[in-house]
């Protein structure tokens, strides 16, 4: 026998929620994973950068520093060429500085991711220039002093410049930096925002997912009634709260005549039929529910029960034929009525007297 079509549909949306579940977990774990390995970079990016930063600073420093003792060693060599010895020492010193500057690994990316590696290199080159006027000082002369004296206070003056453009907060080395972990961290609080929307979306999946499965749960997928299991938790919450109510079980006469001379998909139609005709009823405050096979319960909460008209109103439920078709015949229902408080405090009680009730008129007719 084919699936009813409620069933089917059901089924189709739940394998749904559940291909959309696991998409928005993959999703959300992607998410995360993305989250970390950003967040692994930015801290990477900003430790790399410091200490590229503290090497190439620490360099720089002593560099400007032997250079200052340069500047102080020519003015002393522009005073008397007997002083070449201390000038020739320091410009040793400083040409070793030099060497450390360009030939270290970190000092050389800091100084190429800013652009400015060609700048200490052009600066090297004007600093071996200067050697020929420190020979040309040692022979005695002191116009080659004089110049040596200028070139390096010149080129002294150059780097303490450049220092005072590139390192302070806000140049242009500094400011793309910042730049960089700025866009790094909006990256990641994007991600994050997105990450937190995936969680919230899983979250209400799973509570529709959750609430889907408790309808499954209580409802007859053919009619769409509240199934025997939803029947007993009404009964059991309205006895727990003391609330009056009667039960009504109806039990079809003639269905599996049906069932057995036209099939079950015709008698499935005329079970939903049946369905919607016992929820159209004018009766107030009631509930219908689909106790499996051909039986059905009413609940009709109160205390006051006009018994007559609420057996008029079942009966009339039946008076119309099922199907517009010669196939299906008038059906009838047998039907029990058990009371609360009235018949019984006990729920099973009251299901066995309405049971009871129901099977005497059908063995009546």
């Amino acid at each position: 026998m084919k699936l009813s079509e409620p069933y089917s549909k059901k089924q189709r949306i739940l394998q749904y929620s559940t291909t959309s579940k696991m998409l928005l977990v993959v999703f959300a774990v992607s998410l995360l994973l993305a989250n970390v390995v950003l967040l692994q970079q930015t801290r990477s990016l900003s430790q790399n950068f410091n200490n590229e930063q503290k090497q190439a600073t620490w360099f720089l420093f002593q560099l400007s520093k032997e250079l200052s003792e340069l500047v102080g060693e020519a003015r002393r060599l522009d005073e008397n060429v007997l002083n070449i010895d201390g000038a020739e020492l320091q410009y040793e010193l400083a040409w070793s500085r030099f060497d450390l500057l360009t030939s270290s690994t970190k000092a050389n990316k800091f100084f190429s991711r800013n652009n400015m590696h060609l700048y200490f290199i052009n600066l090297f080159e004007e600093f071996k220039e200067l050697e020929k006027q420190l020979v040309e000082a040692r022979t005695g002369d002191s116009q080659a002093a004089a110049a040596f004296y200028r070139s390096t206070q010149t080129l002294y003056l150059g780097l303490i410049d450049f220092v005072n453009q590139n390192f302070r907060l806000s140049s242009k080395a500094y400011e793309a930096q910042k730049g960089q972990t700025q866009r790094l961290m909006q990256a990641q609080y994007m991600l994050f925002a997105t990450f937190v929307l995936s969680i919230i979306s899983l979250t209400y999946f799973f509570y529709r997912e959750s609430h889907f499965h408790r309808k499954l749960a209580l409802s007859d997928p053919l009619t769409n009634l509240g199934n025997r299991n939803a029947l007993f938790i009404t009964l059991n919450k309205f006895t727990q709260e003391k609330r009056p109510f009667s039960l009504w079980i109806l039990d079809l006469n003639g269905f599996k005549e049906i069932n057995d001379t036209h099939g079950h998909q015709v008698g499935d139609t005329v079970l939903r039929e049946i369905a919607r005709r016992l929820n159209s009823m004018t009766l107030n405050d009631f509930t219908v529910y689909r106790m499996g096979g051909d039986e059905f319960a009413v609940i009709l909460e109160g205390e006051h029960l006009n018994e007559e008209n609420v057996r008029e109103q079942i009966n009339t439920v039946f008076d119309a034929q099922i199907l517009n078709s010669d196939k299906v015949s008038t059906l009838s229902t047998s039907m029990g009525l058990a009371q609360y408080p009235k018949d019984s405090d006990n729920v099973d009680f009251l299901i066995s007297i309405a049971d009871k009730r129901m099977y005497k008129m059908k063995f009546q007719r």
